[in-house]
């Protein structure tokens, strides 16, 4: 337990303010670190601004591994939660939560796709990837890119969630 930091009750915060996910200090909505911790903080285009809402967590308490603090109201919740369970504001997207709210292609899908319809391309305009999605239409009759396609889904397949997210995104 000696990577576990012991951490101070936040204070509550005003609406023009937010609470770092490492620490749990208040910091300006704006701020794009934390003064205390140094600890990246998320674009502030990301966080709601919550007016009047109070903390009420106790103090001296250990952050546990795999948590952060809410941005909206100060309390310990799971990295990778999209929103706070207790108030509702959504979480930032950056180096700590691994939850993608961009509503990007799906890996599964890409996967389907390039097994099935890889030699037309469909996976390859499904990805953004135009001109070889059209590369692969006009070459479908050869057959050799229905088997470039089976090899891309194998990867696809293999490929981690985020590291996915983060190629075609």
């Amino acid at each position: 337990m000696a990577d576990i930091q012991e951490i101070h009750s936040p204070s509550p915060k005003a609406a023009d303010q937010k609470f770092c996910f490492s620490c749990g200090s208040t910091l300006h909505f704006s701020a794009a670190s934390c003064p205390h911790c140094g600890a990246l903080q998320s674009a502030a285009s990301h966080m709601p601004v919550i007016a009047g809402t109070a903390v009420s967590g106790t103090s001296n308490i250990p952050l546990s591994a795999g948590h952060v603090f809410c941005r909206g109201c100060g309390v310990a919740i799971h990295r990778t939660a999209a929103a706070c369970p207790k108030c509702g504001a959504v979480q930032g997207i950056g180096s700590v939560s691994t939850v993608s709210l961009s509503g990007g292609p799906d890996r599964v899908t890409a996967v389907l796709l390039a097994f099935f319809l890889g030699g037309l391309g469909v996976h390859k305009f499904y990805l953004g990837k135009i001109a070889q999605g059209i590369f692969y239409l006009l070459f479908f009759w050869t057959l050799i890119p229905a088997i470039i396609a089976f090899i891309e889904g194998v990867f696809y397949l293999t490929m981690q969630e985020d590291e996915f997210r983060k190629k075609y995104s």
